[in-house]
């Protein structure tokens, strides 16, 4: 499972976008901030404690300003740029401020800067409700008249952020709207702050990990007795759930994973869940998840389920076959066992890939040392888009290893954005994958303003005498969030608010999750790969082989577990009433999955998808990776012609799918790439199954 692609963007909340005249200036200090990162487009880490909230409460004090005078401009007076484009720009100034600034909640080394990085984007939740449930800037706003057909695209998807806000209501209604949303705000902030900060941890004794590789150990801290401290952090969790030979072990592993922040969490998830069942009341929404889904590709809750449980069906009989071939192996472990618990699932899957396939993630992440993977990834993309990556050297980061490269156009050089890269893990950081967009791309009349992003990531970090290695499917992972990166800054929308990855949120995942099948190809491997001994020393071929052939292992389980998460967020949101989010994991973990969840836990307090913009959007990742596949038969190879590092592909899917945004229906842009209508056809060939 990819993670998400990283804090809400305030953006698709506001409907940002350019200016084509002068906008109100900002005040000194923000203007200075603002300034500083035009001439680098770097964002700042380097924050004397009370600077965030200083900076956070001005940039906030400043937007409001501005909103209130775009709200009395005269009747007389108005015109689409001192309205519409001015409000985009207002806005965008606020989010090319904001967004680096609650940034740091999840990166920075100082935890009193890390703090008050959450606290703002706290405070910034309920502030950005009452700019979107403001009726005197609608009423302002909806007047106007666009003058093209770009303008006129981003009036109706502005004025469609409004009305989804509320704005429509009458006075007493909208009041309520924009009462319970920021309360809604707040609870999700929390909800991802806790997350964040958790630092659960177990220990064990050298004999309780028997079957752990000595890297991993050797990289644990010990009690004073010698004992071993493993987090909960994905990549302890992970080895220690595919490795560990002792069951119990397992168990407690996977109860302490899905119980952080157990109590908190899952009270502030049902809070919310109710919050939003009034909000869409309101709204006159059916259910949230039509609400939530009223713009998106899928339309409605209708259409997500008839997919979701379209998918039930076919993906059945491939998931009991796989859970039986668990147990099977299991018996042959344990004679007297008669069923596969939930702690043995990614143990039993890897004991049977390194069996069968003769597979071991150990000896095969020796192919892959970081910085070979990074550098190969790195050359791919720039053949595949034209496009070339430099690292900025000395520029100002927030951790050891964070590194910051600029993006250039292969042919014409020159610069097209700049990202970061944080991809070990330290104390207090982001505890997965994610990309995150920092400053958004948007056309202002000093030309282009190039975006920035940064992707966030937890590698095993070096161990020994080791450099840090990967397993392959952080590999895979690495070329999706990597795509992610691609998206955001490889944008040319005019509009802010159209820009990157901010397009219909069941097709954002499309993109990348494409990208992941050049993991899977012989010539891409051989281009990344090198032993950490002898770089000349590529994966074998062989072995090659082997994983393309073991890829399709246990997939019928994978999928359906993605399709467990997205039934239980649409159940969670299509609910009437208090929901115990428990009670409802536990029954569809059950019939689904087909396997006993494990006693007292709580998934759903660690779902950060749930509280992060991806409410009633889970689904999303199974309905994008139908497009992905279909977008992957541009690129697969046919006739004996590989097409993965063609660069006139590249070009098109650059252009026509990473350049534009949302100033596109994603249908249109599919139909453009493929030069037919879309179809699942790829999607069900790659599972194995009749469409």
């Amino acid at each position: 499972m990819k993670t998400i692609i990283g804090v809400v963007s305030i953006l698709v909340i506001l409907g940002v976008g350019a200016c084509t005249t002068a906008p109100k200036p900002l005040n000194r200090n923000l203007a200075k901030s603002l300034d500083n990162m035009d001439k680098m487009n770097l964002i700042r880490s380097d924050y004397a404690p009370g600077e965030i909230t200083k900076l956070c409460d001005a940039a906030m004090e400043d937007a409001k300003a501005r909103f209130d005078e775009i709200a009395k401009t005269p009747a007389s007076e108005r015109t689409f740029d001192n309205t519409v484009l001015a409000f985009e720009s207002a806005a965008a100034d606020l989010n090319d401020i904001a967004q680096p600034l609650t940034f740091m909640g999840y990166v920075h080394t100082d935890k009193e800067i890390h703090a008050e990085g959450s606290a703002c984007e706290e405070k910034l939740g309920p502030f950005y409700v009452s700019i979107m449930s403001r009726k005197d800037l609608y009423d302002v706003l909806k007047e106007a008249t666009p003058r093209s057909v770009k303008e006129k695209r981003l009036f109706s998807e502005t004025l469609r952020d409004f009305e989804k806000a509320g704005l429509k209501l009458p006075e007493e209604k909208l009041a309520q709207v924009k009462e319970l949303k920021q309360r809604l705000a707040v609870l999700e902030s929390q909800f991802g702050t806790n997350l964040n900060n958790d630092t659960s941890q177990i220990v064990f004794d050298a004999g309780e990990l028997t079957g752990v590789s000595p890297d991993f150990l050797n990289r644990l801290k010990k009690t004073p007795d010698g004992k071993f401290i493993v987090t909960a952090k994905a990549a302890d969790y992970t080895h220690v759930m595919e490795n560990a030979a002792n069951g119990e072990t397992r168990r407690r592993m996977l109860d302490l994973y899905l119980n952080r922040q157990a109590e908190t969490n899952t009270k502030l998830l049902e809070q919310a869940i109710v919050l939003r069942q009034r909000i869409k009341d309101l709204m006159s929404y059916k259910t949230w998840a039509d609400y939530r889904t009223d713009g998106r590709m899928a339309k409605d809750s209708e259409t997500v389920l008839k997919f979701l449980n379209g998918l039930k069906e076919k993906l059945a009989l491939r998931n009991r076959q796989d859970v039986a071939k668990l147990l099977k192996y299991k018996k042959e472990l344990e004679p007297t066992a008669t069923a596969v618990k939930a702690w043995d699932i990614n143990y039993l899957a890897y004991q049977i890939k390194k069996r069968d396939y003769n597979l071991d993630d150990e000896k095969i992440k020796e192919y892959f040392p970081a910085d070979r993977v990074i550098a190969g990834v790195f050359d791919i993309y720039s053949k595949l888009l034209g496009v070339k990556f430099e690292e900025v050297k000395d520029s100002r980061v927030w951790g050891t290893g964070v590194k910051l490269y600029e993006i250039k156009d292969s042919q014409a050089g020159f610069v097209v954005g700049y990202f970061y890269a944080d991809l070990f893990p330290r104390e207090g950081k982001y505890p997965h994958f994610a990309a995150f967009p920092l400053i958004g791309g948007r056309l202002t009349r000093e030309g282009y303003r190039y975006p920035v992003a940064a992707m966030v990531g937890n590698f095993n970090p070096p161990s020994g005498d080791k450099p840090s290695l990967l397993k392959h499917d952080e590999v895979e992972t690495f070329f999706h969030e990597f795509g992610h990166i691609m998206h955001q800054t490889l944008t040319r929308a005019p509009y802010a608010s159209l820009s990157g990855t901010n397009v219909a949120q069941d097709f954002v995942e499309a993109p990348s999750q494409m990208l992941e099948n050049w993991a899977w190809s012989p010539k891409v491997l051989a281009l990344i790969s090198g032993h950490y001994l002898d770089p000349a020393k590529k994966l074998p071929n062989q072995i090659v082989k082997k994983m393309i052939e073991a890829k399709d292992f246990n997939q019928g389980y994978f999928y359906t577990r993605q399709l467990m998460l997205g039934l239980l967020d649409m159940t969670y949101h299509t609910s009437v009433g208090e929901v115990d989010t428990t009670a409802v994991y536990d029954r569809l973990y059950k019939e689904l999955v087909g396997v006993d969840p494990i006693p007292g836990g709580h998934f759903q307090a660690g779902f950060g998808h749930l509280m992060g913009g991806y409410d009633a959007g889970y689904y999303g990742y199974l309905w994008s990776e139908v497009y992905a596949q279909d977008l992957f038969t541009r690129f697969d190879v046919k006739a004996k012609r590989d097409h993965l590092l063609d660069p006139k592909v590249g070009k098109m899917y650059r252009e026509i799918i990473l350049e534009r945004g949302r100033m596109v229906e994603p249908l249109e842009l599919l139909r453009e790439f493929l030069g037919r209508e879309p179809n699942s056809d790829a999607f069900f060939k790659r599972l194995g199954i009749k469409s």
